[in-house]
């Protein structure tokens, strides 16, 4: 077709419902890349020409191989067309259109994909395909066209230049939506006319990063996880693909700690489901796939380069912004006590004697905060907690006046930390990213999966073609990334193949020379507006209180709590959409404590009377908790001083057991008062609940007791006494019958008696008793009418 007619052409409106979704996912990304992306993606939802009342039509570029071009080499462009009008059509043809000219610019990358035609393209010789077949309303033609590199006529220096595929109707007329756009690198000859650039280094993080899975109870809320660490799931996928390119991408590893926690849990049975009070959950076996996940994953990160985030990977900026530093240094001391339990390395900020090979590969000292923003006060907060390099998105260092981009050379940079001196700041490319955010979905349609490959080849050629050798490349893709597998595979092959990069460890990379001149960092107008909510924020911080007094309480101190707190400060949860699962999150660790400080209480008696003013009233403390603890109880007396109280010292009381507490009390006076039973911490911090009122009613009853029982013993001694004077008389009388005066033991006896007294002994020995001393002399009734008739005193004694 004459160039002269493809001049006349006008581009058409896209598609009403397909703008308004792109330009909807632009708002949130706030940057037009967005657009750039969705004419490969979307069929060149810009820019597309036609005339008259053409039909429209669906086209889409699906592959491109060789992904890059060489000379003499034949590229072959593959994709499908799809009739989306209401009539049959037929005798359409695909044609593809290149330049020879390549682009000049990253934006102009930007710019073609909008269809903004910043260069023009020209249709290729010979590039063309007819469709032989009668497309019915909604159905769909595979193509396939071979482009001589050689008809192109491209420059023979190292660049990016652009290719298109456009649908025509029978009549030549393009067909509405029939146009598609996407890059062509192309690698020159060895020895040419232009060198070819020198390989610049390329250092990825891959994010090992979930959202926040164990609750305070240690249960999970459900069974995504298991899912995600099984095949065909976002965490196999990504750690498989990593296997496969660990080595030759130079991979560095970003991980949460709170993951590898959860993982590990779920090595032995686990219970999903549970509600505040940790009831009502399932039973789960130990999962397989969490076990085979988590040995791939030391296996594949041993003695490679690995960085943790805080535990949870707790939003930093939010944190600060809201001066809960406290939170975020024990997110930071926990995240590298558990990433160093589970994989087995020191993750410490000044780590032990290890080989070169490993220490060159420690990145201890490294943090990446959430969407890679920090101000001044975020670098402060990071330096208190030993961290010396931070990985930020470019978008932090604006250009210079007059400049569109960030100087070459300037991926390594310096900035004041306000602690230690100067920070290391490495700087990731903002574009990359969200390009691979468009295919952050593991459902993403082969056209949207190649457009991002593509486009990864031609802005990291572009970045390349720059006039420095110096250039680098961070790729930081979304932290909770989920491609497809086959996009994260395509992408790390890509680093490796192609000829003008160079993978690089992040460690590497930040030990280069950084740039002469110190960063100045400027966070982008708005994105504060991503961050925890303050409302949240304030929430947490009371909760935080509530979690150190619950925790103080205890014999054996368990992170578990704090990490539920991390849980609810993850960056998982910022914006306003996935704030309200923070929310809940919240308020449900916040029942939880509430549950366990209402599971301490004290078991008073009713109202107590002493025997006296004084004595020991028993108290019990019950325990329902599953852990010890240890309290100490307050007796609170009233203030006119009428009764005092003993103050026992700490209990310590196991797991869902009572302890008794003895209570010495005195009373000044006789009378009724009511004194008021609490709980302390160890510490003398006041436990929530209402205190437990007790009555201690004093009396006199305990002198009066006293008393009479003097009385009674006074009473008993004399009648003992009674007694024994009257028993000492009567045996002489009764001795001395004879009248000689010698008792019954000293005169002989005589034969009768000798026999009587025989046999009375003779039948006490045989258990029996005799008549005459069957009965005591208390049982005589003669005794009994005048039992005391010689006790002294008398009246009737003569």
């Amino acid at each position: 077709m004459p160039r002269s007619r493809i001049a006349r052409r006008r581009p058409s409106p896209a598609p009403a419902g397909r703008t308004r979704a792109v330009l909807a996912a632009c708002a949130l990304a706030a940057l037009p890349v967005c657009l750039a992306l969705a004419g490969p993606a979307q069929a060149g939802a810009g820019g597309k020409r036609h005339s008259g009342e053409a039909l429209p039509v669906s086209l889409l570029i699906t592959s491109v191989s060789p992904a890059f071009a060489a000379p003499g080499q034949t590229v072959t462009v593959r994709g499908s067309v799809t009739n989306t009008s209401r009539a049959a059509m037929s005798g359409m043809s695909v044609q593809l259109r290149s330049s020879s000219v390549p682009f000049s610019a990253r934006d102009a990358l930007q710019q073609y994909a909008d269809g903004n035609d910043p260069l023009a393209d020209n249709y290729v010789p010979g590039a063309i395909t007819h469709i032989a077949a009668r497309l019915a309303p909604g159905a769909t033609v595979r193509w396939k066209i071979a482009l001589p590199v050689r008809e192109v006529r491209m420059m023979t220096s190292f660049g990016v230049y652009p290719l298109a595929a456009e649908a025509d109707s029978a009549g030549g007329i393009a067909l509405a939506g029939g146009t598609s756009r996407t890059f062509l690198p192309y690698w020159p000859r060895k020895h040419g006319r232009y060198p070819r650039p020198q390989r610049q280094a390329i250092a990825w993080i891959w994010p090992l990063i979930d959202r926040p899975q164990q609750d305070a109870c240690r249960q999970f809320p459900d069974n995504s996880l298991a899912a995600s660490l099984a095949p065909g799931g976002r965490l196999f996928s990504l750690l498989a693909a990593a296997e496969a390119r660990s080595v030759s991408a130079r991979l560095t590893w970003a991980i949460d700690p709170a993951l590898l926690a959860s993982v590990r849990a779920m090595n032995q049975p686990y219970r999903i489901g549970s509600n505040a009070q940790c009831r009502g959950s399932h039973r789960r076996p130990a999962s397989h796939a969490a076990a085979g996940w988590l040995a791939d994953l030391k296996a594949a990160t041993r003695d490679k380069p690995v960085f943790v985030t805080p535990y949870a990977d707790v939003d930093v900026a939010a944190l600060t912004r809201a001066s809960l530093d406290t939170d975020l240094l024990s997110a930071f001391s926990s995240g590298r006590s558990v990433a160093s339990s589970v994989l087995g390395r020191d993750f410490s900020p000044q780590p032990a004697h290890q080989s070169s090979q490993a220490a060159a590969e420690q990145l201890n000292g490294m943090a990446w905060p959430a969407d890679g923003l920090a101000n001044q006060a975020v670098l402060q907060n990071l330096a208190v907690n030993k961290v010396t390099t931070v990985i930020l998105d470019s978008l932090m260092v604006p250009p210079p006046a007059g400049q569109i981009s960030a100087p070459p050379g300037s991926v390594v940079m310096r900035t004041p930390d306000g602690v230690n001196g100067d920070m290391r700041v490495l700087l990731s490319d903002d574009t990359i990213t969200r390009i691979l955010d468009i295919a952050s979905s593991p459902s993403a349609r082969p056209a949207t999966i190649f457009a991002v490959e593509q486009r990864f080849l031609a802005e990291t050629a572009m970045i390349a073609q720059l006039p420095s050798t110096s250039r680098a490349m961070v790729i930081a893709p979304p932290r909770r990334w989920n491609p497809p597998a086959r996009l994260a595979q395509a992408l790390l092959a890509e680093t490796v193949s192609a000829p003008w990069l160079r993978p690089v460890s992040l460690g590497h990379l930040a030990a280069s020379r950084p740039a002469p001149v110190q960063a100045s960092l400027q966070v982008p107008a708005g994105s504060a507006r991503a961050d925890l909510g303050r409302h949240l924020l304030r929430k947490v911080r009371t909760l935080d209180r509530r979690v150190r007094l619950l925790d103080s309480i205890r014999v054996h101190p368990d992170p578990t709590l704090n990490g539920a707190v991390a849980s609810v400060e993850s960056s998982a949860w910022r914006g306003r959409a996935r704030g309200r699962r923070a929310q809940i999150l919240l308020d449900r660790l916040s029942a939880y404590i509430t549950s366990q400080q209402r599971a301490l209480t004290i078991i008073a008696p009713l109202p107590v009377t002493l025997g006296g003013l004084k004595g020991t009233v028993p108290v019990s403390i019950s325990s329902r908790l599953g852990y010890a603890v240890k309290v100490r109880l307050k007796v609170t007396v009233p203030s006119s001083g009428s009764i005092s109280s003993s103050q026992p010292p700490v209990q310590v009381i196991r797991p869902r057991d009572v302890v008794n507490v003895h209570l010495k009390m005195r009373s000044a006076q006789v009378g009724t008062t009511t004194v008021r039973l609490s709980l302390l911490t160890p510490g003398g911090k006041a436990l929530p609940g209402a205190p437990v009122a007790m009555t201690i009613r004093a009396t006199h009853f305990g002198t009066l007791a006293l008393v009479i029982l003097a009385a009674a013993l006074g009473v008993f001694m004399i009648t003992s006494a009674a007694r024994a004077i009257r028993q000492g008389r009567a045996a002489p009388h009764e001795g001395d019958q004879d009248g000689s005066g010698a008792s019954g033991a000293d005169r002989p006896a005589q034969s009768g008696e000798a026999d009587s007294v025989g046999a009375e002994h003779a039948d006490q020995r045989a258990g029996g008793a005799t008549p005459a001393t069957a009965a005591t002399p208390d049982d005589d009734p003669t005794e009994d009418t005048d039992e005391f008739a010689q006790a002294p005193g008398r009246a009737d004694q003569v």
